[in-house]
């Protein structure tokens, strides 16, 4: 049966009706009502004398968030966009008493004009330390910054070959891979890990790489008895 909001009225003339000696299904087919609902009814109006069950006494009263406060938490986003929630939950109940859920929370943050967004960086000093939270809070209209610790290490890269049964070379050279370094892992490291034609593992495939495709390479390979495939 299709959920329906049903009247106060129509529940207590099921009440009478069944009282009065209806049979259940008669009720339920007069009045397009589920039997279930009908012992519903009657177990509320049992317990509280009214067919309806009333509103819990428990509800607690709402949370507000004051004009004052709601300036406090602007002033906090303007000197750190990147606030998380939580963290500013536990700033509303150490400094103010407020306990209120996220949810609530990023409904205030709204209604005050704050919206979240990607944090645009800011350059503030070279280190080694960085930072992974990407969004933040703002005034709508202005952007959120972040005065960022840029990285400005030493940077590695990697390059290995594959076959069916695992890696069978590799090298790690500092900064990026040009096609010198590329050059010297396939003809000083993978070719020693090869068969000339026709034993297996003869046959090296490349993706479409720029400093794959270079014809010394290719000629290399070839005069070492191999193949090469781009």
């Amino acid at each position: 049966m299709v959920n329906r909001r049903i009247s106060a009225d129509l529940k207590a003339c099921a009440l009478r009706l069944w009282n009065s000696g209806w049979d259940e299904q008669d009720i339920c087919d007069a009045l397009q009502v589920s039997r279930s609902s009908i012992y519903r009814w009657r177990r509320i109006f049992a317990e509280f004398g009214t067919v309806n069950k009333p509103p819990s006494p428990l509800c607690g009263r709402l949370k507000t968030i004051t004009s004052a406060v709601l300036n406090s938490i602007q002033q906090l986003y303007r000197s750190d966009s990147a606030t998380f929630l939580d963290e500013l939950q536990w700033w509303l109940a150490v400094n103010h008493d407020i306990a209120i859920s996220k949810t609530a929370l990023q409904r205030t943050l709204q209604t005050a004009g704050l919206s979240r967004k990607l944090l645009r960086k800011i350059a503030r000093d070279k280190d080694d330390r960085t930072t992974v939270r990407r969004y933040g809070y703002s005034m709508r209209g202005t952007r959120a910054e972040l005065q960022h610790i840029f990285v400005h290490g030493v940077r590695y890269s990697l390059i290995a070959a594959l076959s069916k049964r695992g890696y069978i070379a590799a090298r790690v050279v500092e900064g990026s891979f040009d096609v010198f370094d590329f050059f010297d892992f396939i003809i000083e490291d993978l070719l020693p890990q090869m068969n000339p034609w026709p034993d297996a593992r003869f046959i090296i495939v490349l993706d479409n790489c720029q400093i794959h495709h270079n014809r010394a390479l290719k000629n290399a390979v070839c005069a070492a008895g191999r193949q090469m495939m781009t």
